[in-house]
């Protein structure tokens, strides 16, 4: 951890193809920021073969610099209160100290040169800055270079290569070592290289074995190149989205990615669908995933294409005309990383060199904090509606007795271990707001136009969840086509669970809403749950549990393999043991009623709970989808009425 300044505090990432600048408003595990900015300058790009910065690019740095320097005045940040950190670019120019040395006379500020080995370790805790854990080999891809580590917090403590390897090979040092082969004999001589070079550094990293399983390794990527990777992946899975909406059948994009279906063309490839716009319903790079086949597919799409074809064809969503031509150049590296590794799946990332220095300054116990549920809590708090910390307390204990031990297992592909709590602090934010968008608003709080779209620590998948889970919260009335897609995205039985979670805080919160968790226990009503299907399953055997508020519902499942959770369709998530059947019952005081309970507009919201959470309504199911979205009952709900204790 290095020493840490105090927030606000302005930090500057002067890379290869790009400057980057942010304010930081408070060294928190989100890793919050008031303001970034980035300034189009390619130093690498500018400084040519002779590796020298000209003059003009040095005056529109400095000119950037102190555009920055007077917000950075705004914002109440100290001048020493600035960190301007330098890699590939500036380390590679001949003119280096000269560069850094006109910044500091225009500023004040002193340039921090990052050593290869520096940036490589920076730059892979930005990564894990942006996720809740990380287990596996994190890339970061620069203009000038691509940095190799691997990260590990299984264990509850964050591991880091102690020998990260920094390769010359980013987008556009590779792009010219491309435009200067000749001949398909250098290109090849450039591509055996670049394989033995990775070998190499795969082997200095020295990664745990423990980090690959049969299918393969997990990948961290960064850095924009990668990143354009990721948007090209949107683009293909938005199409197929659209193309489903519209056939009415369910999608072939599994866990393992887009599997091509037989007899495909030309016209139906999603790769070579090539459009202006993207309607993948969560256009966030940061948390998105795909498999190793599909990122092997796109790389032998694109890697042998012209750079001058493919800034005109592939300039899009997120892709600018100068990366789309590196594109071809990425694409070739990609190919040579699958000739070494075997990848299973790729998680992308935004975090990046002024993430990872936020992150190396955070305390031992920040770290370890999850980076979702600080920033629901941070966004939260603005809030008069906010819960107290006794309200939340008392709701979670509630649901936890009416949500089964399966559904809340850290292996479960809905994360609802850790979803559940960030849902319960965001379900009464929207509560006083016209009744037909209480459900609108909620459900886009964690999407891509809500207030959490730059929270970390949450998967594309993990969003989706979250936005039905609050949907329901508040009804599922949401009028509006994406809500559709979501399903999908979620699958058939991840929908029926959002629905059943969602129609329970919703009753919640219906008993006593103003206040909420702590009305309810006095009330005297309870839930308890029994599951109907054995969570490890057999060749003819079942088991039912009953839950308690002092007892669990089951144990967790064993050995059962970890699923990819960023599919649009739930085909692999039909095992039992994560969707197994359950009936709850709601337990209402026959002696002593509560009118807080008793009352009609109460009453109703329980009587039609098991209606609600196993039928669908015209705006959630209209009949073209019908047939794709329809999810089994797997709940079902008792009322009882017992003796008061």
């Amino acid at each position: 951890m290095v020493s840490q300044p105090e927030a606000p505090f302005g930090i500057v990432d002067m890379g290869s193809n790009g400057i980057r600048f942010g304010i930081v408003s408070a060294l928190a595990r989100h890793l919050p920021v008031a303001y970034e900015e980035r300034a189009p300058i390619s130093l690498f790009d500018a400084q040519g073969v002779e590796r020298v910065i000209p003059e003009e690019t040095i005056c529109q740095v400095i000119t950037s610099f102190q555009r920055f320097q007077q917000l950075c005045e705004r914002a109440g940040v100290m001048p020493d209160n600035v960190k301007i950190i330098a890699t590939e670019a500036t380390r590679l120019a001949v003119n280096s100290q000269e560069f850094m040395k006109r910044i500091h006379d225009a500023t004040g500020w002193t340039v921090s040169l990052l050593s290869k080995e520096e940036e490589a370790l920076i730059s892979a805790s930005g990564i894990v800055g942006s996720f809740y854990k990380v287990d596996g080999i994190t890339m970061d891809l620069g203009g000038g270079s691509v940095e190799f580590s691997y990260v590990t917090s299984s264990a509850g403590e964050l591991e880091v290569s102690p020998t990260p390897v920094s390769l010359p090979y980013g987008a556009a040092a590779l792009k010219r070592r491309l435009g200067e082969c000749t001949t398909k004999k250098e290109k090849k001589a450039l591509y055996a290289e670049i394989v033995s070079e990775v070998q190499a550094a795969i082997q200095q990293i020295n990664v745990p074995k423990r980090l690959q399983s049969e299918e393969g390794y997990t990948v961290y990527m960064s850095g924009g190149g990668f990143r354009a990777l990721g948007y090209l992946s949107m683009k293909s899975r938005g199409s197929l989205l659209e193309s489903l909406h519209q056939s009415g059948r369910r999608s072939s994009i599994t866990a393992q990615g887009y599997q091509s279906p037989t007899n495909s063309s030309q016209q139906h490839h999603p790769h070579r669908q090539h459009r202006d716009f993207t309607s993948y319903p969560i256009p966030i790079i940061s948390g998105y995933t795909i498999s190793g086949h599909e990122l092997q597919e796109l790389s032998s799409l694109y890697k042998d294409k012209d750079p001058h074809k493919a800034m005109k064809r592939l300039k899009g969503f997120r892709i600018s005309k100068r990366r789309a031509s590196s594109v071809p150049a990425i694409c070739f590296l990609v190919a040579a990383l699958l000739e070494v590794l075997q990848i299973r799946q790729v998680h992308f990332s935004e975090g990046g060199v002024r993430q990872g220095y936020c992150y190396t300054m955070l305390s031992i116990d920040e770290q370890q904090k999850d980076p979702l549920l600080e920033g629901v809590k941070a966004h939260a708090s603005h809030s008069p509606h906010a819960l107290s910390c006794g309200e939340f307390d008392s709701i979670l204990s509630i649901l936890h007795n009416a949500v089964p031990r399966p559904y809340l297992d850290p292996q479960h592909p809905l994360q609802l271990h850790r979803l559940l709590p960030a849902a319960i602090h965001l379900a009464n934010l929207t509560a006083h707001y016209p009744k037909e968008t209480r459900a609108f608003v909620a459900f886009h709080m964690p999407l891509a136009s809500g207030p959490l779209a730059n929270v970390p620590g949450i998967s594309h998948q993990e969003r989706a969840t979250l936005a039905l889970l609050l949907a329901f919260r508040q009804g599922g009335e949401v009028p509006d086509p994406i809500f559709k897609t979501i399903q999908h995205m979620v699958g058939r039985k991840g929908t029926a669970v959002c629905k059943y979670v969602g129609r329970l805080m919703e009753l919640v919160f219906t008993i006593s809403p103003l206040h909420p968790g702590m009305g309810i226990l006095k009330s005297g009503i309870s839930f308890s749950v029994t599951v109907l299907d054995n969570v490890v399953p057999t060749a003819s055997e079942s088991s039912s549990t009953t839950s308690s508020s002092t007892s669990s519902s089951s144990e967790p499942p064993a050995k059962r393999p970890r699923i990819i959770t960023d599919s649009l369709t739930d085909t692999q998530n039909d095992d039992t043991a994560y969707y197994p059947r359950v009936k709850l019952c709601i337990h209402l005081p026959e002696s002593e009623p509560c009118p807080m309970v008793e009352a009609p507009a109460v009453m109703s919201v329980i009587e039609s709970m098991d209606q609600k959470i196993n039928s669908k309504k015209k705006f959630e199911m209209d009949e073209e989808h019908r047939s794709v979205l329809s999810h089994p009952n797997l709940f079902s709900v008792d009322i009882i009425r017992s003796e008061a204790q």
